[in-house]
């Protein structure tokens, strides 16, 4: 069930909106296209009022980049809780590039919709398979985006993007076995992040996408540690078309050392290129110990939005004294201080 909440123009001046109404798209080939189709992007973010923080620097983020596209913004959240829907209309006032549209919305109660209680996943994950509930009827694409992303630059290209019959786009997990060991697909099939998605929405309804994804999760719930995405890889892995890394940089690609099976080279041209940053995992940078190498890209779009005050949770007297140490001590050191600390342990237990 969706709920539409009332929306209200962005607060810019007469004059700038017009100036953006009548911006033309420079392509890659030097074509020049009025704000239409190419240049109106239909945008989709789904989220609780925990995520709306993140929310925010994401769209800022991208506001910041392309301000040579509008944005038609849809975000989602549970009918069971009220966003901060003025907070997020103020920090976005600032562009005259977009529209933004709240929904709220619940998944019918007879439907199984697993989630791992190891991981960080909450309900709101699912919320994206009803995508084709939150456009109208002529809207033929839509992007997705993950709450905890920071955009780059420029992604005209990626909006622009042929499907070549593909339901949806999106940028896969170098080296993930999960399609192999959990759902009976072939190595070269991939394993795609549900983080970025570029949806075909037409041919997402016209293929009944929603239900065969539902199909598969009622049959093999067991098989979903990453919930929807097994279930998004499982059904439409050959209906999918291959994004470039620099759409969807995961934590992976900047971790050292490195943890992927591409060459270095190949992983420090994407951390230099990349258009999206997504912070997936553990470690958010909205953490006080993240070590995210790209942690201060979220840290300058959060300072532009209403939630510029916000002080991490655990940035206490003791974490900073803790992080301060670490700076500070050589490795030798802390390798020598947690060794006496487990032989104290040891100790401690005879």
């Amino acid at each position: 069930m969706t709920q539409d909440t009332a929306e209200i123009p962005p607060t810019a001046a007469a004059g700038v909106r017009e100036e953006i109404s009548g911006l033309a798209l420079r392509g890659d080939a030097g074509e020049c296209c009025a704000l239409d189709v190419v240049s109106r992007v239909h945008l989709l973010l789904c989220t609780n009022a925990d995520y709306l923080q993140h929310v925010a620097v994401c769209l800022t983020s991208l506001l910041v980049n392309n301000p040579h596209l509008f944005f038609d913004v849809v975000v989602v959240g549970r009918t069971s809780e009220r966003l901060d829907e003025e907070r997020l209309r103020r920090s976005l006032a600032q562009f005259p590039n977009q529209s933004l549209t709240f929904k709220q919305f619940t998944p019918p109660a007879h439907r199984i919709l697993p989630l791992n209680p190891g991981a960080h996943y909450t309900l709101d994950t699912w919320t994206r398979l009803w995508v084709a509930d939150f456009f109208p009827p002529e809207v033929k694409r839509v992007l997705y985006l993950d709450g905890d992303i920071v955009v780059l630059g420029d992604v005209a290209p990626l909006w622009r993007t042929e499907l070549d019959g593909a339901i949806l786009a999106a940028v896969d997990i170098p080296g993930s076995q999960r399609g192999v060991t959990h759902h009976g697909m072939r190595i070269e099939d991939g394993y795609f992040s549900a983080g970025v998605l570029l949806i075909d929405l037409q041919q997402w309804r016209q293929a009944g996408a929603l239900e065969t994804v539902l199909e598969y999760v009622a049959a093999y719930p067991e098989r979903l540690p990453d919930v929807d995405q097994d279930a998004l890889n499982a059904c439409f892995h050959a209906r999918r078309k291959r994004l470039e890394y620099k759409w969807n940089a995961i934590w992976p690609f900047f971790r050292e050392p490195l943890v992927l099976s591409l060459p270095r080279a190949e992983i420090e041209a994407v951390r230099a290129g990349a258009r999206i940053v997504h912070f997936n995992g553990a470690s958010k940078p909205w953490s006080y110990f993240c070590d995210h190498p790209r942690k201060n890209e979220y840290d300058r779009y959060l300072r532009l939005t209403e939630w510029r005050e916000f002080v991490p949770t655990d940035r206490t007297l003791i974490n900073r004294l803790r992080k301060t140490a670490s700076s500070i001590l050589s490795d030798r050191v802390k390798d020598f201080l947690k060794a006496s600390a487990a032989r104290i342990a040891r100790h401690g237990d005879r």
